[in-house]
Order: structure tokens, then C-alpha cells, then sequence
């Protein structure tokens, strides 16, 4: 099977007291992917932010914002990867989980997606390119790419802000990857459309599946300057005659509100728009010519 149908999240910012409420809330999207017949489920960027209300012992302000994620999200983190690798298991669907704050070994707060398998395998990736507001609170960058298959695809997870940097997906392409996953949390339209158009740029120059799930909404938090969550979410691929699509969009989100985007991919098709491509494409670049050009701009 050469196709994989994508079931992606526009997940609601909620206030989340407990994380078996949290994890409740997934499930309701994970079993209503799986119902579709969907061979993936992906959730946003920051998937568990709601949980700070359950804070309870004082209230979470700005000023606490930086130690609420440090001290109180990271301790939820890894049972909500036990909690969705059952869920991964009974519903028989890869979920990538969003990502979520943990403590690496090495003591750093770092913002780390999660795909899980149905066999209870789990994979991570840091987010790299960090913004301004997770550098001031001591947030550290990943320094590696993952590569997993799922299905037919070879697939790269990129959060964010990471969708930007082209140099990541060439790397994720020079690895085979056809299929890169976007988890994404916006709070302004000017990052909606960063993320937005880095997708559509990354999947038509590597002639590649990019596929994002946003969080959306509010939770009323912090309590003097809370987070508004805004985005669509959307798969894109080459712009060009065999994939068929004028504006490479093959999927975008209708609402504002919580729903699930569903996206058939065919990799086959992929592989067809690369062997024949109406555009230079991959087939048509010049890797000779590059070297020299960087080299020449670094003098």
C-alpha cells in the first residue's frame, strides 16, 4: 500500500485540571481518527499547555509562566506518552502526539514531539530553532533530526518555527524522508502565515507531503496575559500537474473551532510528480553549483 491517510487535529487549548482529563481529550480525536479509518492522527505544538490549570497552589501569571512549564508541565509529560501509547494500541493508529515540555538528561527544558506506534514504539524529536519567548525561559534546542517510517513514507517530524529553515528539510530529504510532520502553535495571523507558507514552500521545493496540526483556542491562562492559539490546519504537496493541485493545498481546516482534517496521501503519485516534474524539481537541481555559491557568500 503506497497510501496513507493523515488525520490531523485542530486541537482547542482548553483548561485542562487533570491529565486524565487531558488524555480523555485526546482520545476523543485518537478514536475518532481511527473510526475514519485514518492511518495516522497528529496534535499541535505544545499539545498539553492546558494543564496549567492544574495548578493550584498559586496562580499562573506571567511572572510563573517560566517555572509553571519547567516544574509543573514536564511532570505530566510521560504519562501522557504511556497514556498514548495504549491508546496507540487500542485504536491500532500512529499517533504523533504533539509535543510537549520535558527535563533531558542533561538538566535543559526542551520542547520534544512524540510519535507513537501501535506496537508501543516510541519516537521523539526536539524542537531546533527555538522562538524568543522559549530562549528567555531557558528553553534549549534539539541538535539532531529523526527519520521513522510509517507506512509506505519515510517521514521527519519538524516543529514549528522549524518548518522555516529549509536547511532542515533538505537534510530530512537527503535522508529519503517524502512526508514531514508539522505540530504548531501560532498566537498571532503573522505566525499562521509563517508557519503556513514555510509548509507550502518546504513541499513544493523537496516535492514532498507536508502535513500541520495547530492548537487553537484559549485557556484562560496565564491569568493576566493568556495565550490565544490560532492556525488552520493543512496538508500541502507539489505544486504542479501530476499531484493536480493549482496552490499545492490538498487539505486545509474550515472553522476556527476543534475538528479533524483528513488527508489521503499517495506516495506513488509523489514519487510520479519527482520522476516527471513540470517544474525544475528535484530531478533538475544543480547539487554541483551550490557548494561553490554558499562558499562565495560566506567570504
Amino acid at each position: 500500500m503506497t497510501q496513507l491517510k493523515v488525520a490531523l487535529t485542530q486541537f482547542e487549548l482548553r483548561a485542562e485540571r487533570t491529565v486524565d482529563g487531558f488524555l480523555a481529550h485526546m482520545e476523543s480525536l485518537i478514536a475518532g481518527a481511527a473510526a475514519q479509518s485514518a492511518d495516522v492522527v497528529v496534535f499541535p505544538e505544545l499539545a498539553s499547555t492546558g494543564l496549567l490549570a492544574s495548578v493550584d497552589d498559586h496562580t499562573v501569571t506571567a511572572a510563573t509562566v517560566a517555572d509553571d512549564y519547567r516544574h509543573r508541565l514536564t511532570g505530566f509529560t510521560d504519562t501522557i506518552v504511556t497514556g498514548l501509547a495504549r491508546m496507540a494500541q487500542e485504536h491500532d493508529i500512529v499517533v504523533i502526539g504533539g509535543s510537549h515540555n520535558r527535563i533531558a538528561e542533561d538538566g535543559s527544558l526542551r520542547n520534544t514531539a512524540y510519535v507513537v506506534f501501535p506496537d508501543g514504539r516510541v519516537a521523539s524529536q526536539d524542537k531546533i530553532h527555538l522562538t524568543p519567548p522559549e530562549h528567555a525561559m531557558g528553553m534549549l534546542g534539539g541538535d539532531d533530526l529523526l527519520v521513522t517510517r510509517i507506512g509506505a513514507f519515510t517521514v521527519g517530524v519538524l516543529i514549528c518555527a522549524d518548518i522555516q529553515f529549509p536547511e532542515l528539510s533538505r537534510a530530512l530529504e537527503q535522508r529519503g524522508v517524502d512526508l514531514i510532520v508539522c505540530p504548531s502553535l501560532t498566537w498571532n495571523r503573522r505566525g499562521v502565515h509563517r508557519v503556513r507558507t514555510g509548509c507550502q514552500a518546504r513541499a513544493m521545493e523537496m516535492q514532498s507531503y507536508v502535513v500541520m496540526s495547530p492548537l487553537i483556542g484559549h485557556s484562560g491562562l496565564p491569568a493576566d496575559a493568556p495565550l490565544y492559539a490560532v492556525g488552520r490546519a493543512l496538508a500541502a504537496g507539489p505544486v504542479d500537474r501530476t499531484i493536480g493541485s493549482n496552490d499545492g493545498i490538498l487539505a486545509l481546516a474550515t472553522t476556527d473551532k476543534e475538528e479533524i482534517v483528513y488527508a489521503d496521501l499517495d506516495r506513488d503519485l509523489l514519487l510520479a510528480s519527482r520522476e516527471d516534474p513540470e517544474i525544475p524539481g528535484l530531478k533538475l537541481r544543480r547539487p554541483d553549483l551550490y557548494p561553490k555559491l554558499l562558499a562565495a557568500g560566506a567570504s
